[in-house]
């Protein structure tokens, strides 16, 4: 059975994902795709995950899913990678397919090595991925109707209730893979491409990978605080987020400020 606290931060879960997506969706019409990818990929949805396992199994069971996630970057990377790639050259099936598939992979991977390696494999991974992915400005975002953003936000609330139960029901690693996968940019991604195209699609994915060191920042300080300060690690990790979406949002490819809406 379900305590009543944990059906709190489900709800919290059910509306903050759709918000996030909202949010996402203007920031891409002012800033364009590449922003947008970028605030889609912060821990949002993923903090109240954390917050409800804390609730439920303890901060400790919380650390490990928070390193497990953090672990699980690298297969992040991937997706984004392969997605962007195949979105631009295949369409839109093909490149989600793709961006899954890579996932899923890696994760199968990265279920086989040490934490701590994947972990490690991650800076050099994050340095080298933009590098191979959508470059300059792109073109400004065209206004789409209400009803794109509801049917991918509602999408995305489904998805990451789940991702909060299975948080609940599987073990902390299993939980760290799951609630890893980039539900909310990948909802974006859709948005995006559906409104304008799988050029802006593929920058709206190289705003993830840049803002994955947020990601990171937010599970390793998750990853150590929980034990010792509990609820209270979810603070720490969102200042950490803070400090290094300073440092990352600097090489996001904006949109001409002319143009943008």
């Amino acid at each position: 059975m379900i305590r009543p606290s944990l059906m709190g931060m489900l709800l919290i879960a059910l509306l903050l994902a759709p918000a996030a997506v909202t949010a996402a969706v203007l920031v891409e019409r002012r800033l364009g795709p590449s922003a947008a990818g970028w605030v889609a990929a912060l821990p949002i949805g993923f903090s109240v995950a954390v917050l409800a396992v804390s609730v439920d199994a303890g901060a400790g069971t919380a650390a490990a899913m928070a390193l497990s996630a953090a672990g699980h970057v690298p297969a992040q990377i991937a997706f984004g990678v392969l997605f962007a790639a195949v979105l631009v050259r295949r369409g839109l099936a093909a490149g989600l397919a793709a961006g899954v598939l890579a996932y899923v992979g890696a994760s199968l991977v990265l279920a086989e090595l040490p934490v701590a390696l994947g972990v490690a494999a991650a800076a050099p991974a994050l340095a080298l991925a933009p590098r191979l992915m959508a470059r300059g400005r792109p073109r400004p975002a065209t206004r789409r109707g209400p009803s794109t953003t509801a049917l991918t936000g509602a999408a995305a609330a489904a998805i990451v209730g789940a991702a909060v139960l299975t948080s609940r029901l599987a073990g902390p690693e299993v939980a760290g893979a799951v609630t890893a996968f980039p539900t909310i940019s990948t909802a974006v991604a859709l948005a995006v491409v559906s409104g304008d195209g799988a050029p802006a699609g593929a920058h709206s994915l190289t705003g993830l990978v840049r803002s994955l060191p947020c990601y990171m920042a937010f599970c390793l300080v998750i990853a150590a605080a929980a034990p010792a300060v509990g609820l209270a690690s979810v603070a720490l990790g969102l200042l950490a987020c803070a400090a290094a979406a300073g440092l990352t949002w600097r090489g996001v490819a904006l949109a001409p400020p002319a143009l943008a809406r």
